[in-house]
């Protein structure tokens, strides 16, 4: 069988500190593109400590990886990051359905290929997410060139890239700084979109962005699409 060379987003959601624990993991498996954020729960103290979580207050990371690297990860990460017990933390992995190239091939020596059965399927739904890591302050270059490509508008979150397994998440020594733009398109915008960024604000350009879009099959509370 084909090795499955598709590139995924993995997340994980881990108490505030815990984090680091998890970019050491995945770092020992040859992967080392990580963005971290700070999160904070929106449900009521009751309904957390129901679920497990203790605190509010979470470490994100976001990490690419091939497809076929997925499977040891993460059967590491329940012995590693005892994520059998509840309130330890929540990973998962979502396919993408575009990622800019040269990304890719950093993230996996094999080359990335796109026309898939599976991501043809996933080309039937309606609408695409893309996301955008980029430098502080590259929220406007980003916008404009995706709003003259057909977007309507984008959310920006504050994050920071980890460049090695010393840096923890959370830790306010952790340069440089970034802004993770989310921008919702339909699908027919989504190559147009991605390529007018990355034009103007890819890995090449000093806002030094990396793209990539994952598919939406249900959404609420947009009209004109």
């Amino acid at each position: 069988m084909r090795e499955d060379t598709r590139i995924r987003l993995m997340v994980a959601i881990m108490d505030r500190g815990r984090g680091w624990k998890a970019v050491e993991l995945f770092s020992s498996f040859g992967l080392h593109l990580h963005y971290a954020m700070r999160g904070i729960g929106t449900a009521n103290s009751e309904l957390l400590n129901y679920l497990g979580f203790g605190e509010t207050e979470k470490d994100v990371l976001f990490t690419l990886l091939p497809g076929y690297t997925a499977p040891k990860v993460f059967e590491a990460a329940k012995e590693k990051l005892h994520l059998a017990i509840p309130g330890r933390g929540i990973l998962f992995s979502i396919p993408l359905s575009a990622l800019s190239n040269a990304v890719a091939q950093n993230v996996s020596k094999e080359a990335y290929h796109p026309e898939t059965e599976e991501e043809e399927k996933m080309a039937k739904s309606k609408k695409d997410l893309i996301l955008v890591m980029a430098a502080v302050g590259s929220t406007d270059t980003v916008m404009d060139a995706a709003k003259k490509a057909g977007a309507r508008g984008g959310t920006v979150l504050r994050g920071h890239r980890i460049r090695d397994d010393k840096e923890h998440p959370g830790d306010g020594t952790v340069h440089p700084e970034k802004e993770i733009i989310a921008i919702l398109v339909p699908r027919e915008l989504r190559q147009p979109v991605m390529e007018a960024v990355n034009k103007e604000a890819g890995l090449s350009t000093d806002c030094r962005g990396v793209l990539l879009s994952l598919p939406v099959d249900e959404v609420a509370g947009l009209t004109g699409f």
